[in-house]
């Protein structure tokens, strides 16, 4: 509640600051100012009858403030999600604990992103604060485009922080290629950085052959922090294409983390294809298949799930969706109605 407030707050004080400048004679370099929010909710009906049968659920819930000039823009994102995981305790043995705690709300206000970013040229850009993960969330997700009716791959298995605090040098080829490079805490928006100081080194090479394609592919390295006794190094190795046009959207991805939570051996892999065809003005079909290897968030090993829809677009910032989802190691289907305001 407190985070709610102060959020709101800090909003309503940047907001009306900018908007203040209103009043003042007009400057060489006038400040564009930007306020969005997005919702998305669902309901589910479990169509195999299993308890929960049905139930709302709000994935997304996000309020978002820029301010933007010729050279410097700064953006600021607030987002809710459930802060805190379970917690495993165990001894040497392997032989778990009882370990109780107060977990937090699944709609917890958190700081998503706090970017500053500096572009000195059209084709470098600067950027310092909590930066969004340039491994899934600022390409694969606004490129699968039905993030209301379901997260990407990399998402939902955790195979990578959403976003983290650091450094990042963003250099764009004239819309031809892009080069990120990215040092951050590696402990993702949750957690403070270890005592050590140890950092994630990432690398993020896009390229657009022809209009609507793009190949991408995105590297990391962190090495384990020595308060982890024999633990190895973590990296991650993911890889996109997709191409789209008006009517026509294709993407698929793999990807691959090694020693997994800085665990030995811990390979954890998986692929997600995707595709959708719009049908008329309004309406779209969009289908998707993924293979997870292995998940820790979802506890699955070798699965394959499945997801197909039907999209309604009736204005231009909402969007609503029919889909059924399909889980072969459970063989359980949902059928899920989404909808998606942006504004």
């Amino acid at each position: 509640m407190h985070n709610g407030k102060l959020a709101a707050i800090l909003l309503f004080c940047i907001h009306f600051t900018a908007n203040s400048q209103d009043t003042l004679p007009a400057t060489p370099n006038p400040v564009e100012t930007k306020l969005w929010a997005n919702i998305f909710a669902s309901y589910y009906y479990n169509l195999k009858g299993n308890n929960p049968i049905n139930g709302f659920e709000m994935p997304t819930a996000l309020l978002g403030y820029s301010a933007e000039t010729q050279q410097f823009k700064g953006t600021l994102i607030f987002d809710v999600a459930r802060t805190t995981g379970d917690i495993n305790v165990s001894d040497s043995l392997g032989n778990l604990f009882i370990v109780r705690y107060r977990e937090g709300s699944s709609y917890t206000v958190f700081l998503k992103m706090a970017e500053l970013k500096y572009s000195p040229t059209s084709y470098i850009s600067l950027k310092f604060g909590q930066l969004l993960n340039t491994q899934y969330l600022t390409t694969q997700d606004k490129f699968w485009g039905y993030r209301y009716v379901y997260f990407t791959f990399q998402e939902i298995h955790r195979y990578g922080n959403p976003a983290d605090f650091g450094f990042q040098t963003d250099i764009n080829l004239q819309n031809k290629a892009l080069f990120q490079i990215s040092v951050t805490n590696g402990d993702g928006p949750f957690r403070y950085q270890d005592n050590n100081g140890k950092l994630l080194f990432a690398s993020n090479v896009e390229w657009y052959p022809v209009s609507g394609a793009i190949l991408k592919i995105y590297a990391d390295y962190a090495p384990a922090s020595e308060q982890i006794m024999e633990a190895p190094y973590k990296s991650t190795l993911a890889a996109f294409a997709g191409y789209k046009t008006n009517r026509l959207r294709i993407g698929t991805e793999f990807s691959q983390v090694t020693n997994y939570k800085f665990g030995n051996n811990r390979k954890y892999w998986g692929y997600s294809s995707f595709a959708s065809v719009k049908l008329i003005q309004e309406f779209d079909v969009f289908a998707r298949h993924d293979y997870i290897n292995q998940s820790a968030p979802l506890n699955l090993s070798k699965a394959h799930f499945f997801i197909g829809g039907l999209q309604y677009q009736p204005l231009e910032k909402l969007q609503c969706a029919l889909s059924i989802r399909y889980l072969n190691t459970t063989k359980e289907s949902l059928l899920f109605f989404s909808a998606g305001g942006k504004f």
